[in-house]
Order: structure tokens, then sequence, then C-alpha cells
């Protein structure tokens, strides 16, 4: 089942990002008593301080970070025209990428006359195949290696600019999957964040029904939900035999999940909701309306809630076979798992967990500094926010959330390439939905690769505070944008498929904080351009805490105590014991799942500082942001090179 399509900014815990910060009492504080009570807010920073010759030295001595792209590009001559032989083999890849499952073709596909040749192949409609066996992953393991080796024929053939670059791509994502075959019980099917059952919901719900076929397959695929489930189960077994199922805690997070979405029968989110799609639609006649409902009530009933019941006992069945309750490290290979899948997976950093690490200790000194120095040069706006923190946005919070949207279509945008207006619904959760998705406030629904212009921010009603931080990120500028833009460059199918979280997420942090540090919002005080940038700071460690958590558990081998005391001075006094237990069991149950986040804003950071230090007054920022979305999705490294491309050609 396609998790891909799902570009959501959770909360990782309540405790840890709120939403605002959350202040107790009105009296002026350093900024070290600050933040020992804000439980981390969610909205990021910038501002470094400058290094001196010599810790750059030490850098470059040490490899500590790799901070500054070399540009190092050497001339390479393109073919005028396209290589036959090689669309080709794009063509299959994009063809077997949007038909994997009736979900992703649903999701990347608006009308099956784009591609006739994949409409075919989903003639059936299926989950997927769900099979984790020896034979099964002996067979997806040949299928990667004979792709591999059939893109490797192209190796040193010239071909046009766009085809070199979507060759190096590819290679760098086959040669990076495989090691997903290094050990495959290091993978979870049902994570906390990412794992089937959690995702399930969002992506029934987000289905579309543009005809009468989709509704069809949409009862068909959900009446395989049972089986897809036990196909998954019976791995899970695998997994407890070999010594790798899932620690008690991280066990007890996926039945709770279970609980929370067993609880409801006849007034089911799944089936609500498919009620109020049938209902809108204009191709079926009411007695066909009325069949559909009860098919799919009877597949929910029937079908998809025990499937939940047979996982939730399976897990309770295995709790206790579990070997490790720690990070990734403590498993044979685990580490290095770690470096080189997990982390350049979800962070597309080139850089090596050991020197992210570093990174963001320096970083988060760097940020106490930054706040610091906000505090001093205005301690009467620091203190005003510490006592309004919650109403600092207050005016973007009541505003409609449409008429929010276009406000940061109509006056946020001057830095980034865009004429007009990207085209867009609000689709609010059902009660019911908002009531099972209660961690996440609002994500974007990626456009079809065919139609850039069908795009929908689905929006949980309940949440009424940071508004306009997570309609930036999900939004303009953030993914809407993003993706808008990029599907509206015409790239090669191929390359639509691209779902590199760093660069996605990273672009999403990486904009909307900018936002924040380079517009001046309407607070209602007189501090107007000093909120944003303290409201930003305090993001950034919030962003950096996790992060850098994720990397000590699972590739450095912190254990809980060593989280406490990392936290120490970072959380509300006397929260670290149960700040610690939830951090672990959210960075053991979804290793790098926050990377994405962390590590690809600074990644994305870096390029704007690099590009700023070599072309100095002639350096834009529009033009800047056009060469960034303009590569679209890939790892930073090859992003690197397209910002060298740009410093050249202005000069």
């Amino acid at each position: 089942m396609s998790k891909h399509t799902k570009l959501k900014l959770k909360r990782l815990l309540a405790a840890v990002l709120a939403g605002t910060m959350l202040m107790s009492t009105s009296a002026c504080r350093s900024p070290e008593e600050f933040y020992h009570e804000v439980i981390l807010g969610e909205t990021s920073g910038k501002g470094k301080k400058k290094k001196t010759t010599e810790e750059k030295t030490t850098e470059k001595e040490t490899g500590a970070t790799t901070s500054e792209p070399e540009d190092t590009e050497e001339e390479i001559e393109y073919a005028t025209t396209e290589n036959e032989e090689f669309q080709a083999l794009l063509d299959e890849y994009f063809i077997n990428g949007i038909t994997s499952d009736t979900l992703s073709f649903n999701s990347l596909v608006k009308n099956r006359d784009s591609f006739p040749e994949a409409a075919e192949k989903m003639e059936e409609a299926t989950l997927g195949d769900p099979s984790m066996d020896e034979a099964a992953i002996a067979e997806g393991k040949e299928k990667d290696e004979d792709f591999y080796n059939r893109l490797m024929e192209f190796d040193g053939v010239t071909m046009t600019e766009d085809e070199m670059f979507t060759f190096e791509t590819l290679k760098d994502e086959y040669e990076r999957s495989m090691h997903f075959y290094d050990n495959i019980y290091f993978y979870e099917p049902f994570s906390p964040m990412r794992g089937e059952q959690e995702n399930l919901t969002s992506n029934f719900v987000d289905y579309t029904f543009d005809d009468k076929k989709d509704v069809d397959d949409y009862i068909t695929f959900s009446g395989q939900v049972r089986d897809y489930f036990n196909g998954l189960i019976e791995y899970e077994y695998d997994k407890s035999e070999a010594g790798f199922f899932m620690s008690d805690a991280v066990a007890d997070k996926v039945i709770d999940q279970c609980d929370e979405f067993m609880k409801e029968k006849e007034d089911h989110v799944l089936i609500l909701s498919f009620d109020e799609k049938i209902d809108a639609v204009d191709f079926l006649s009411d007695d066909e309306k009325a069949s559909y409902k009860e098919q799919n009530k009877s597949n929910v009933l029937d079908t998809i809630i025990p499937a939940y019941e047979d996982l939730k006992a399976a897990l309770e069945d295995l709790k206790g076979t579990g070997t490790n309750d720690k990070g990734l490290c403590y498993y044979d290979g685990g580490k290095e798992y770690y470096a080189d899948y997990i982390y350049p997976k979800y962070s597309g950093s080139s850089k090596t967990p050991e020197e992210e690490a570093k990174l963001m200790d320096d970083r988060w000194d760097e940020k106490m500094m930054e706040m610091t120095s906000l505090y001093y040069s205005n301690p009467d706006g620091y203190d005003w926010y510490v006592d309004n923190s919650e109403e600092a946005f207050s005016k973007y919070d009541d505003m409609d959330i449409e008429d929010l949207v276009n406000e940061l279509q109509e006056n946020y945008m001057d830095n980034y390439p865009i004429d007009g207006k990207i085209p867009f619904e609000i689709k609010y959760m059902s009660d019911s939905v908002a009531k099972i998705s209660e961690s996440t406030m609002a994500y974007y629904q990626v456009c079809p690769v065919d139609d850039p212009n069908f795009n929908q921010i689905v929006v949980n009603p309940n949440y009424e505070t940071d508004r306009f931080n997570t309609l930036a990120h999900e939004g303009t500028p953030g993914h809407m944008f993003q993706f808008w833009y990029f599907r509206n460059t015409d790239p090669n199918p191929a390359r639509s498929l691209a779902f590199n979280l760093g660069y996605i997420e990273g672009w999403a942090v990486y904009s909307s904080n900018y936002l924040l540090k380079e517009e001046t919002l309407d607070t209602g005080s007189d501090y107007d351009d000093f909120v944003g940038k303290l409201n930003q700071v305090d993001t950034d460690l919030g962003y950096l805490m996790m992060g850098r958590i994720d990397i000590g558990v699972n590739y450095e081998g912190w254990d809980k105590d060593e989280i406490v005391e990392y936290l120490t001075g970072k959380v509300n006094e006397g929260k670290e014991e149960e700040v610690a237990e939830d951090m672990m069991t959210t960075v053991t149950g979804d290793p790098g799942a926050y990377l994405s986040y962390t590590t690809g804003f600074y990644e994305m950071e870096e390029l704007r500082k690099y590009a700023e230090d070599e072309l100095g007054s002639k350096f834009d920022k529009k033009e800047f942001h056009k060469a960034i979305l303009d590569v679209g999705p890939c790892q930073y490294k090859f992003l690197r090179k397209k910002v060298n491309e740009y410093i050249r050609e202005n000069r």
C-alpha cells in the first residue's frame, strides 16, 4: 500500500511539539529560563555565527562537516536528441511505479486516458502483494538487480543533460535501496508513524471517485484488507522467530492505534466518509449509490475491522519476543543499515551520521546564542512574546482557511518564481476522520502527475492555532507550491515518481521558516518584525532536538538515561523522563522519520548560504529558488551540482 502520497507534518509528541510556545508566567526570563519553560514549538529558525579560519580548518581536517559544496564540475558533452532506448526504460520504470497498487494509481493519475498502458495494467484492483517470505524477497531483489543492470547499460552513453541527470539519480536510488536487502527483518510494515495500520484511513479517505470504475475498484481492494494484513502478520511472526520483533513499547503504541480504529462500528470513519463521497458524485443513480454504500459497509464491518482485530491479537501474542528495546545499532549490522540506508533515505544528505551529529550539536549552541542575542536586542519584545505567544498569530488563526491560503499566495510569494495563483481547494476532515487523525493539523494531498492544478489541502477543523506556519508549510511556499511548480516544468514522468523526502520536507521547512525570517507578520503588537524571528529560532530548536535524538539512539546507541541527559535543560523541568520515554518509542518505532525535516532543512539552508557567499550582491532569492525548484526531488548531492551551475551562470 503506497505511503508516499501522504506528506503529513505530524506532531511527534504533544509534549514536545505543542503548536505554539507554552508559557505559565509573565515574569521576565533569561533565554535559558525561557527555554526550560518551553516544550518546544514548531517553526524553524536561522542564524549562524561566522566560523573563524581556525574552526574551518579544523572541520576540513576532521571531516566534521561538509558545509561548502565544491565547484569542481567537469565539462560534459551532452546529446541534443533523446536516447530512444533510455526513454523506453524510463517509460517502463514509470508504468511499473504507478501500477504497483490501485491506491498509488488513483493518487498519481487523474485521467486514465493520460496513460492508457498503465490503465490497462490496472484493470484489476489490488492493494499490492504483501508477501514477505524468502521466495518473495528473493524475487523482489532479483527484479531490482535486473532493472539496475539494464540501467547501467547506459553508463557512459552520451545522452541529453536531462537524461543524464535522471540516469544518475536513478542509479543512486537503486544502489541505496539495495541496502534494504542487507537485513530484511529491519523493515517494519506496522510501525507507529509509517505503518499500514496508521495510514490506511487517510489513504482510503483520500481516494478519489472520478468515475464508476474508481468506485468498483475501491469496493474490490477494500475487501482485500484482511488478506493483505494477514500476509504481513505472517512476516511479523518470522521477524519474531529471527529475533527482530518490535519492542513492547512500540507494540503497545500500535495496539492503541488498532483500538482507536476499532472504536466505532456502524458509524466508522470509513463508512461515513465513503457515504459522503458517494453522495457527492453525479455519475451514479440513487439505487447504485445505495448498493455501493451497503457493499462498503459490509467490507468495513466484515473485513477491515477484523483485519485490525487480527493485527492486535498477533501483536499481543508476540509481545515479549523482541530482543532489543533500544536503537537499530544494537542489532548486528544495524548501525551500518542506519548509515547506509535509513539516514540517506530520509535525510537526502551525503554527510555521515557522525558529521550530522556534530553539526546538530554546534547548531544547538548557535541557536541558543541567537535566542540570547534576540533577547538582549529587544527585551520588551521578548517579554511581550513570552506573555502573548498564543495570541501572537491570532490574526491568521482567526481567518478562514481558504482566505489564509489565498493570503499566503497573494502577499508572501515575491521571492518565489510564480505568476498568477495556484488553483486549490480546502478539504475539511469529517468529525470522524478528525478524531482518528487528532495529531494531524493539515496535509497537502500531492497533485496527480497529469493534473498539477488538482491541489487539495486537507485540514483538521479542530485545530485553531498555528495555522500560518502550518499552511505555509503545506501550501505556499511549501508543499503545494513545490509540487505544482515541478509538475508544470513538464518533467519526464519518471522524475515525477521521485519522492526524496529530504528534499520534499527540507523545502517545506526551509521556505516556511525563511518566510518568518524575511517577512513582517501582523501580530497586533509593536514587535511584528521581531516575533517571527524568535518563533523561528524556537522551532528550529524543536526540530533539532528530534533529529539529534534519532541519530543518538539509532546510530550512537543512546539509552533512555542518555536521552534524559540530553534533554536536561531543554524541556520543562521534571518532564525529562516522560519525554525521553516517548522519544525512545518514537525513534525506535520509526527510525529516521524526522531527519527529513531537520537534516533536509539544514541541507537546503546550507545551499542557500553557499550561493549567497559565492554570488554576493548578485544573489537573487527568486532565481535561487527557481534553480532549486526546477530540479525537483532528488538527493542533495545532485541538487548541489545544479546549484553550482546556477552560480556559474550568474557570477
